[in-house]
This record gives structure tokens, sequence and C-alpha cells, in this order.
């Protein structure tokens, strides 16, 4: 799904958008929790801020982002949540 594509679906159904955080200040868009979002040319979509993000996406959906972090950053913050072997 492109980001006109997501534009003018979301305005008819609400789909899950989540704003995927990377390593450094890369962030990827994933739609209805299965497909990366992509640019025109079938590449993945990069925002390089969660301000960038909001703005390409606009208005309509920026509300309705949800942050996700990856998993490498969720060790190192809550590595009491790992089980011990």
């Amino acid at each position: 799904m492109t980001i006109k594509e997501l534009k003018k679906t979301f305005k008819k159904n609400h789909l899950s958008v989540q704003l995927l955080s990377q390593e450094g200040d890369i962030y990827l868009c994933r739609v209805d929790g299965k497909h990366l979002l992509k640019n025109n040319d079938a590449s993945p979509a990069i925002f390089h801020s969660i301000s960038e993000a909001k703005e390409i996406l606009g208005d309509h959906i920026a509300p309705h982002l949800q942050l996700v972090y990856s998993e490498t950053y969720d060790e190192m913050i809550h590595p009491e949540n790992q089980t011990k072997s």
C-alpha cells in the first residue's frame, strides 16, 4: 500500500497504522498489522522522525498512529521482562 492509497482508504475505513521505530532515526509504517507502507516505486516508506511521519501522513491519520519500539530497544530498556535461563 502506498501513502496515497493509505490516505484514500483511511477516509473510508480506519485501519491500524503503526510507526515502527528502527535503529537510529529510521521509522517504518506498518498498516493493518501486515504490510509496510511503500513509496510509489515500491520501496519502503522511510521517515526520519515522528514529526515527519505525521506531516506526510496528514492530519487525518496522525492522531491514530501507534508508536512501536523495536525489540532491541525493549531488551536494553526493560531487561527485567526477559526470561532467565
